[in-house]
């Protein structure tokens, strides 16, 4: 699966998941360092990618989006307290394994 994670994920996690062979871009690299989070996530369903993140304004987002029945990105969401880089990579890519793109929308994947 290919990514787009929010502004808040730590460098090292990025690496750790590009290292186990996710296709991970993140908000710097596109230059969308400005754009807010509800934008973030309509550009991720756009281009077919799962939002990484662990900004809990993205379970509000998803919560709205679910109250209106409108369709957004997969969201991988983890709490990074007490967590190794190394475990919340695999399981950023035992989700991206588990199920295909479309039957993850509007779903948040709690790693």
């Amino acid at each position: 699966k290919r990514s787009l994670r929010s502004t808040d994920v730590r460098e090292a996690i990025v690496r750790a998941a590009r290292a186990r062979g996710m296709d991970i871009v993140t908000v710097q690299e596109r230059g969308r360092q400005g754009a807010t989070d509800t934008e973030l996530l309509a550009e991720a369903l756009a281009v077919r990618r799962v939002m990484l993140t662990n900004d809990v304004d993205f379970l509000a987002i998803a919560a709205a989006a679910s109250f209106r029945r409108e369709t957004h990105a997969p969201i991988f969401f983890w709490r990074q307290r007490g967590r190794g880089i190394g475990e919340v990579a695999r399981g950023i890519l035992r989700e991206a394994q588990a199920r295909d793109y479309d039957s993850s929308c509007s779903r948040v994947f709690f790693l």
